[in-house]
C-alpha cells in the first residue's frame, strides 16, 4: 500500500514538473535589450532577431540591471502578454543572459 501511494505521487510530481517546464518554454523570447521611445518617455524593450519590439515590464531592481546591459542578448521569461498604447508588452517573471551575443 505504501508502495503504490509513493509511485502515485512520485508520477504527480514528475507530471507537475514536465508540465511546468513546456510552459517556461512557451514563454520566452530571445532577443537584444533596448529602449524605445524619446526622453522622458522611454522604455525597456526586447528586440528580437525578426525585428519584433515588446515592452519589458519587469521590478525596479531588474529593470536598472537590463537597463545597464543594453545591446546585450537574453531569454526573457514571461508570464503573461499584455497589449498597451499599441505595443505588446511582457509581464518578465526572468532575464537570462545568453554570453557572446552582443549587438
Amino acid at each position: 500500500m505504501l508502495l503504490m501511494v509513493f509511485v502515485v505521487v512520485s508520477a504527480l510530481y514528475l507530471t507537475a514538473c514536465r508540465c511546468g517546464a513546456c510552459k517556461t518554454e512557451e514563454n520566452a523570447i530571445k532577443g537584444f535589450i533596448t529602449v524605445i521611445g524619446n526622453e522622458p518617455f522611454t522604455k525597456l524593450a526586447l528586440k528580437t532577431d525578426d525585428g519584433k519590439f515588446y515592452v519589458l515590464k519587469c521590478s525596479k531592481e531588474l529593470n536598472a540591471e537590463l537597463n545597464m546591459r543594453q545591446g546585450s542578448y537574453y531569454i526573457i521569461q514571461y508570464g503573461s502578454k499584455l497589449s498597451e498604447e499599441n505595443n505588446e508588452v511582457l509581464v518578465v517573471e526572468k532575464a537570462i543572459p545568453i554570453k557572446n551575443e552582443i549587438k
